[in-house]
């Protein structure tokens, strides 16, 4: 079972990595295979249950996923030492630009969402 799942995942994987190379322009293959994915799921032409158990597991552990690039940075430190106070800088303003675009999207969704509940109960 598991290792059905992985192998969707790893196909679809695959497959954007395909679609990135032959795309006229720079697009992410990580970001295409989410996309596919999506698609899949949300047009129910692949079901959940055939992937809710790798996808859980990778979730549970996506820790692991971030220490290679974090030994990648401290065996590069002499390079980027230099500009560690711009690093800082532009990564705290993406995130409170991240943040605040979340925050304000989160906020506006909610109305709307009661909006919509407003109007069906006024339609009742």
């Amino acid at each position: 079972m598991i290792i059905r799942q992985l192998t969707i995942l790893f196909s679809i994987s695959f497959l954007s990595e395909i679609i990135s190379k032959f795309l006229p322009f720079t697009f992410p293959s990580s970001l295409m295979a989410m996309v596919i994915l999506f698609i899949l799921l949300a047009t129910r032409l692949l079901n959940i249950n055939y992937v809710q158990d790798v996808g859980t597991f990778l979730q549970n552990y996506i820790a692991i996923f971030f220490i290679p690039p974090a030994i990648s940075l401290m065996d590069e430190f002499s390079f980027i030492k230099d500009k560690l106070i711009p690093i800082l800088i532009i990564s705290f303003i993406s995130f409170l630009l991240t943040f605040l675009s979340t925050a304000y999207t989160v906020k506006l969704v909610t109305k709307i969402q009661e909006r919509f509940k407003k109007n069906e109960r006024n339609i009742k």
